[in-house]
Parts: structure tokens; sequence; C-alpha cells
């Protein structure tokens, strides 16, 4: 067991997990939001294609994410009240299920692909290159949970230099195939890809490589895999949150991008825009709140709940401080900045004019997200369930369901911001609350079992 997750001083122990760990979120990001700018110099409904299948790619995200997250909170956990068997458990049978339901999600998109983007939101006019598109999204799928999972669990177990080193290397790797393919031999979509195929291809290889090569960790292995209830009860302990956060940002994303097309393909490819710019900076909290969530694990499973405070505190400032001028930087040059990539006029006003919405509430998102990571790495499964659900799912929806039709594309606009703020609202109620029950006792939070079944 990796001992100084429990020993080192809590602020440079987070800085030292999870800055690799922002770094292979943000590659992972910008691969995706490379995608989308690289095709929207070409054509908005290239890039309306590609933004019709982002709510796809969430879909097999969320199984990724869901089995990953939850093995990895209960392998810290585990970890630290000394049980190695159940974290052998847990971590070989969610990867395993993950491989298994993104190859079964693959076989079944692809023979429904043209039926599964009109479901998506897609236009008439756009549906052709999106159902290429999401056939090679639906191909990277099980590459993609292979990363997730593997990534989460080497993260669980303070092994965040490899995560960066596999993701930022597929990204890098993929950059100069994407530019080549896209803009010099004019392959379009398809180029996007290959290229999004390949840097998923590569990432998954590097952290399987380093995964089974190093010494002295958990691991998947396929005889520790278990069917039984109380295995699968134990990873969704902590996964139900992800799942449930990932899936309704898949339903708010079909949601949104349906309500984007009813404005025109040139509002779809400015909104999917502004999400993939966004998502740089939801990566980069979440990255940061990966270096925070073995910490508290640990702790919390050592009963240290001064540690858990100790660093909860740390993230929030860390996370205030950064987020409050960058989004005023943002505010302030959102457009010049997207007109960096030479996106056609009316694409960049309108994701200009959605960048700006958002940026002003950055703070409220990074809030949220950490204040989510907190309830899911105590293992509070309710509480970080709605937290989870929050800025994207039963605060969201009504807003997205309702404002486009009442204030037109300024409601689109501000969907999201207003669903930030009012996500910020009720989740800090919450976690206060998980704070002050994980200081009732030195076992660690009430109702939550800490010790091994």
């Amino acid at each position: 067991m990796p001992t100084d997750l429990l020993t080192a001083p809590v602020a440079p122990l987070i800085l030292r997990i999870a800055l690799p760990s922002m770094a292979a979120m943000l590659a992972s990001s910008l691969g995706t939001l490379l995608d989308a700018l690289l095709l929207a110099r070409t054509d908005a409904q290239l890039s309306a294609a590609v933004s019709v299948s982002f709510s796809l790619l969430t879909l097999i995200q969320t199984i990724g994410f869901t089995l990953g997250m939850g093995a990895g909170s209960f392998v810290s956990r585990s970890l630290g009240r000394g049980d190695k068997p159940a974290a052998y458990a847990a971590a070989s049978t969610a990867f395993y299920a993950a491989v298994a339901l993104a190859l079964a999600l693959m076989v079944l998109g692809t023979a429904f692909t043209h039926p599964l983007v009109r479901l998506l939101g897609s236009t008439q006019a756009a549906a052709q290159p999106a159902a290429a598109y999401a056939r090679y999204v639906l191909a990277s799928g099980p590459f993609l949970c292979v990363s997730l999972v593997l990534s989460s669990l080497l993260r669980a177990q303070g092994r965040t230099v490899v995560n960066m080193i596999a993701f930022v290397s597929g990204t890098a790797f993929s950059v100069p195939l994407q530019w080549l393919l896209v803009r010099r031999l004019g392959w379009g979509i398809h180029g996007a890809g290959i290229a999004m195929l390949v840097r998923e291809g590569v990432t998954a290889a590097l952290l399987a490589a380093a995964t089974w090569r190093a010494k002295g960790i958990v691991r998947p292995r396929l005889r520790a895999v278990s069917l039984r209830r109380a295995v699968f009860e134990d990873i969704m302990r902590s996964g139900l949150p992800t799942l449930l956060r990932q899936g309704l940002m898949s339903v708010s994303s079909v949601l949104l991008t349906r309500a984007s097309a009813a404005f025109g393909d040139a509002a779809l490819a400015g909104m999917g825009l502004c999400v993939r710019a966004v998502s740089l900076v939801s990566a980069a909290v979440i990255g940061f709140g990966q270096g925070f969530q073995p910490v508290c694990g640990f702790a919390f499973g050592a009963g240290r709940t001064d540690r858990v405070r100790a660093a909860y505190r740390f993230c929030s400032r860390c996370v205030m401080g950064a987020l409050l001028p960058l989004g005023a930087a943002v505010f302030l040059f959102a457009r010049p900045l997207l007109a960096c990539f030479g996106a056609e006029a009316d694409v960049l006003a309108f994701a200009a004019a959605a960048l700006r919405a958002q940026s002003a509430v950055f703070f409220a998102q990074g809030a949220v997200i950490l204040m989510n990571m907190l309830t899911q790495a105590l293992g509070m499964t309710a509480r970080a369930s709605l937290v989870a659900t929050s800025r994207q799912g039963y605060v969201f929806i009504p807003l997205v369901l309702v404002l486009p039709r009442v204030l037109g594309e300024t409601g689109l606009i501000l969907c999201q911001s207003i669903s930030d703020v009012l996500s910020l609202m009720l989740c800090a109620w919450i976690s206060r609350r998980a704070i002050t029950d994980c200081a009732c006792a030195p076992g660690g939070c009430s109702g939550v079992r800490t010790t091994p079944r």
C-alpha cells in the first residue's frame, strides 16, 4: 500500500497526483475539441455532424467512468483498510465488464447507425456525415473504456504519471495525423474519425502495457473476476453517482442537440464548439479532483477524517483561485480565442455568445464537480448522486426544455449557466452536511460501511 497517501503533507501530495491527472484529462478533451475545430474550418455541416456524436461519446464514457471510478474509489478505501482481495475483485470485475459492455454497444450501434443519429438530434442535412463519424466513435468505444478503467485504477493507487504519458501521447500522435487527413488530404469526417480511433487505441495500449508491467499495484486479473452481487454492490456504491451523472449528461446532450438543431446547422455547430471548449475546463477540474479522491479515499478508509477535511479545503481554495480569473479572461476574449480556429462567421458568433455565458459561472461548475468528487470518494451514494446529477440532470433538463421555447437562442445560450448557479446553491448545502457527518466518528462518515465485508 502506498503509505504516503496517509502520511505525506496533504497539499503537496494532492498536487503531485493531480497535475499529471489534469494533463491527461486535458489531452483527452483537446482531441475531441480539435475534431470540431478542424471540421468547423471546413464546413459547418461537418462540424454539426461531430456535435451530434458528442452525446454518443458521452454514453460510452458513462460505461468507462462508472465502472472505473466505482472500482477506483472502492480500491482506495479497501487498500486504506488493508483488504487487498476485495480490491482485486472490484478492479477485475469492473475492467472486464466495461470491455464487454463497450463491445456490445459497438455491435448494436453499428447495426442501427442512421436511426441512432436521428434519435440523437441530427438534422436531415447532417445525418449522413453524422452516421459516418458515429461508426468511428462506436469502434473506439472498447479502447476508450479500457483507458478509463485502467486510468482510474492507477490513479486510485497514486500512480498518475503513467496516465499523463498515455493520454498526452495518444493526443500528440493523433493531432498531426488529424491535420494531415482532414486538411491536407481532404478526408473530412473520415479523417477525423480515423485520427480519433488511433488516439484511443494508442492511449489504451500504453495504459495496458504500463499496468501489467508495474509492480506492487492492484491490476485486473481474469481469475479474480467475481459475479457475486456483493462485488457489484461495492463497485456501484461509488459508481452509481457517475452512472447517473453520465447517463443524464447523455440525455441532456441529446436534448441540447435537438434544441440547437431547431435553430439551424450554425447554432448546432456553434453550441457543439462551445461545449467542447468548456469541456477543457471541466477536464482540468476533474483532473485536479482526481488528485484529491485517492487521498480522501485512503484517509477515509483509515479513519483519518482530519485529512479528508484538510484535503477538501485545500482543493476548494485552489479551484476558486483558478476559475475566477480564468472565467473573467475567457469572458473578455471569447470571440478572439475562437476566431483563431477559423470557424464560419455565424458559427463563431453563436459559439462566442455561449462561451461567454458559461465562462461567467466557471467557478460554480468547478465547485459542483469538486463537491461531487468529495461525496463519491467517501462512498456517500445518495448524496453523491444528488450532487452528480444536478448541473446536467434534474436542474438542466427542465431548463433546456423550456428556455429555448420561451427566449429563443438567448434561452438556449443561458441554459447551462443558470443550471450551474442553481446547482451550486443546492450542492453547497449537501457537501457541508457531508463534511459535518464525516467528522462525527473516527471511523468515517455515518451510514457508510467502513469495515470489510
